[in-house]
Formats: structure tokens, sequence, C-alpha cells
């Protein structure tokens, strides 16, 4: 038996409350949640996926997070390999970045991978139809 690997996945949520208006750190963590990234009870999680936004272009090291707040680098790690999983973030070097630089963009690429996949899926279910 083949054993086979799931590299990417994502939950999409429908969260029923909207973050308030004007405040771009609940912004963030609406999104967070919204990814299926974890929920706010996840501090870890939240302040990860905020440096990686808020990094920009730059991105950021493992110990620029660890500096952010209390946290070991342990748990920082583990969120960052969750958002790798997720096809969220990429790693180059020591620096870890949104996927396309920006969580826009980042999205974008998601989105492009899922229609990639269900038109995958689609053309196997026309095959496996005609038989």
């Amino acid at each position: 038996m083949v054993q086979r690997r799931y590299y990417r996945q994502i939950v999409i949520r429908f969260v029923s409350v909207s973050p308030p208006e004007d405040d771009i750190n609940a912004d963030i963590d609406y999104m967070y949640q919204c990814l299926g990234l974890g929920d706010e009870r996840d501090e870890v999680g939240l302040l990860v996926f905020r440096a990686l936004v808020k990094s920009g272009p730059d991105g950021i090291s493992s110990r620029d997070i660890m500096s952010l707040g209390e946290m070991s680098q342990a748990a920082v790690i583990y969120h960052l390999n969750l958002f790798q999983r997720s096809g969220l973030v990429v790693k180059d070097g020591r620096s870890y970045y949104l996927r396309g630089f920006s969580l826009s963009n980042a999205l974008d690429e998601l989105e492009n991978d899922m229609h990639r996949r269900f038109e995958h899926l689609k053309a196997l279910a026309k095959k496996i139809e005609v038989k």
C-alpha cells in the first residue's frame, strides 16, 4: 500500500462575529480564524500570524517573532511549520514570508491552488462517470 502525504490543507471557516472596525489586530485575528489556522485561544499562533502579516516583503525570522512575546522557539517553529503546510508561508534561509509577500497575494495564491485542484477533481469525476 502506498502511503500518501498531504502537504497543503487549509480550512475556510465562517466566523459569525466580524471584527470591530478600525482595529488592524482584530482584522488579522479574524482572518486567522477564518483560514482555520486556529482560534482566539491560540495566543502563540495569533502572535506568529500577526508578525508574518506585518513583516511584509522583508520577512521575519523565528527569533524575531519570539522577541515579540513570551513564547518558546519550539512553539513559534511549530506554528510556522503549520502555516507552511497550509501553503500560506514560505521559508527562504532563516526568514519566513507570506506567500506572495503580502496577505492579499497569499490569498490569491491559495485561491488559485484551490481552483487547480477542483479542476483536477472535476476531470477525474467525469472520467469516473463515463465508466
